[in-house]
């Protein structure tokens, strides 16, 4: 499953964000301020897919299994 970035959209494999992201890296991404150096520098997405990330992560911030659910279930996900 993945979970998509609320700044750009990319998805992020939840495997990649549990072990691979620093726990810095993990807190942005959540926060929403981007998943890295280039995502933070650009502008804001307006896609379905960051916008749809920006809600769930905002409702389940401590849940990333529940949100990458709900992200597939709604067709979020690319």
């Amino acid at each position: 499953m993945d979970i998509n970035c609320p700044r750009c959209g990319e998805p992020w494999e939840l495997d990649h964000v549990y072990h691979e992201m620093t726990s810095e890296e993990r807190a942005d991404l959540i926060a929403g301020r981007g998943c890295s150096s280039e995502c933070a520098s650009n502008p804001r997405s307006d896609s379905l897919q960051a916008q749809g990330a920006g809600a769930i992560l905002e409702l389940c911030p401590d849940d990333l299994d529940g949100a990458a659910a709900l992200m597939e279930d709604f067709g979020l996900t690319l």
